[in-house]
């Protein structure tokens, strides 16, 4: 197998930067600091540590996230994420006058998600079907329900609800906290909220969140007010052009598969800074699938779908692209034939974009990414297969 001239495993970084292991030109140059990758979030965020603990994040610091990649402690993934806004008010205490309790109890004496002492609050029911709600204002849009729950005592169904009661959503818990969702529906100024259909039943409660759009993110914490967190804007450019492959090279990216909040988002990208030059994976909300998107000259080379995708689910893909001669390969196994479609970029790649698309400008994704790596040479089928398996 060649040495690749760039990997990213996220692992060392500061504020404003996420350092590269590897970093060197096909000229055999190695970039140091101008390898690095550069960070913006101009908001604070959170994420899971090693501990399995939500904790937040300053502005501009990545989010190393443990849930991200599985939870594995020692191996974490990079977080990025879209803007979101947290509609939910109080969303750490369901005894605030905002949530209205219906043959509940409700008391702030739960140890919370975060591991705070009385950070979280518990939920008893009295009757079936106890209910605790609050009412959202906001025009009509997609809207999703989340809370961290975890269950106590009992057996009977746990449910969310973002439309008032209209639907309500059986969702899975355990006896650990777990970060659960409504369906996502369209409503307008419509209450969300929690139902415990068995009386006797106690579970406890966390980090609710209502949000714009068609998946939960990662925790906001509010008290009187809405709060939003920025977009992670993550990327590279300049001397970074000679890790690049210029008339032929190998992309690889292994990811956490989730839904983006808007159709479709990039997972990362090349370029010439521009859509006239570039080679990008991203990923449809609508249909739960990754393509490949490849254009040379202000002309598409293709756009080749690998396939529908399983939510929180690891996968490793790699293309290898040659005039003529490129390949996709997709957990050890290539997705249709090796493409003999020929091209010639117009100008030089010289950027690359972690969780969005080729200028760094567009919709960003919402995925967890384990490793990123470049060779400047298009590795063969069978090592693109060793690599992606």
């Amino acid at each position: 197998m060649p040495t690749p001239s760039l990997i990213l495993v996220p692992a060392r970084f500061k504020t404003g930067k996420l350092y590269t292991p590897v970093a060197t030109t096909s000229g055999g140059v190695v970039l140091g600091a101008s390898g690095d990758f550069n960070v913006t979030r101009a908001t604070t965020a959170t994420r899971v540590n090693a501990s399995g603990l939500i904790e937040s994040v300053a502005s501009g610091i990545p989010r190393l996230d443990y849930f991200a990649s599985g939870g594995v402690v020692g191996c974490p993934a990079l977080l990025v994420e879209p803007a979101a806004t947290n509609l939910a008010l109080h969303s750490r205490d369901l005894t605030n006058a905002v949530w209205s309790g219906t043959t509940v109890t409700t008391a702030k004496n739960a140890v919370g998600a975060d591991g705070t002492a009385s950070g979280a609050t518990r939920i008893t029911a009295t009757a079936a079907s106890g209910t605790v709600l609050q009412a959202l204002s906001h025009a009509s849009q997609s809207r999703v329900f989340s809370a961290y729950i975890r269950r106590v005592s009992g057996t009977g169904a746990i449910q969310l609800t973002t439309n008032g009661g209209t639907n309500w959503d059986t969702v899975t818990i355990t006896s650990g906290y777990t970060q659960v969702a409504s369906v996502a529906r369209t409503v307008a100024s419509g209450t969300v909220g929690i139902r415990l259909a068995v009386s006797g039943d106690v579970i406890e409660v966390d980090f609710t969140q209502g949000e714009v759009g068609p998946v939960a993110t990662s925790p906001m914490a509010t008290t009187t007010g809405q709060v939003t967190r920025n977009a992670d804007v993550i990327n590279l450019s300049g001397a970074v052009s000679g890790c690049i492959g210029q008339t032929e090279g190998t992309m690889y990216l292994d990811f956490i598969f989730r839904r983006p909040r808007v159709d479709v988002a990039g997972l990362c990208a090349i370029s010439s800074l521009n859509a006239q030059n570039r080679l990008s994976f991203w990923n449809n909300s609508s249909f739960n699938t990754v393509a490949v998107s490849f254009a040379a000259n202000n002309a598409s080379v293709f756009n080749t779908s690998v396939g529908t995708l399983t939510e929180g689910t690891r996968y490793k893909l790699a293309i290898g692209y040659k005039t003529g001669n490129s390949a996709i390969f997709l957990n050890g196994v290539q997705v249709g034939s090796t493409r003999t479609d020929a091209f010639t970029f117009s100008t030089s790649l010289v950027a690359i974009f972690l969780g969005t698309y080729e200028t760094g400008t567009a919709t960003i994704t919402n995925t967890g990414i384990n490793a990123f790596t470049l060779y400047t040479t298009r590795l063969t089928n069978t090592e693109l297969a060793a690599l992606t398996a």
